[in-house]
């Protein structure tokens, strides 16, 4: 009987063990991101989207950097890195902008676009 107990305690122990990292993993990588964006988002930014595997992802690559540069805050977020971000905000194709202010999405738009586009989105100038 103590064999059996004994097997028993070996073949479920480590699935569970594996099991208990990965979830514990996911929760510790939302928690380091998330004091992140609460503050960053009271001020107003934009939530880019994306994945490494996606062409028009790829494309949309220089004009956010374009307006980062003219002083707009946007947030590359690889939604294959960040999946608890993006199940968040119920991410369901890339590229997708997520306008957020004070907490909360104001605005969203998918796909590509352009960077006069993507300006106009952003009016408020809490944002730049």
């Amino acid at each position: 009987m103590r064999l059996l107990i004994v097997c028993l305690i070996f073949i479920t122990v480590p699935p569970l063990a594996v099991l208990g990292f990965k979830e514990f993993k996911a929760w510790q990588s939302g928690q380091e991101l998330h004091p992140q964006m609460d503050s960053l988002s009271k001020r107003g930014e934009v939530l880019f989207f994306n994945a490494t595997w996606c062409g028009p992802c790829r494309a949309m690559k220089p004009v956010v950097g374009q307006l980062r540069r003219q002083g707009y805050r946007m947030r590359d977020v690889d939604v294959d890195k960040n999946r608890t971000l993006a199940e968040k905000y119920g991410i369901r194709s890339v590229p997708t902008f997520v306008f957020v202010e004070n907490g909360s999405e104001v605005n969203r738009f998918s796909g590509g676009t352009s960077a006069e586009k993507l300006k106009q989105l952003c009016p408020s100038p809490t944002y730049r």
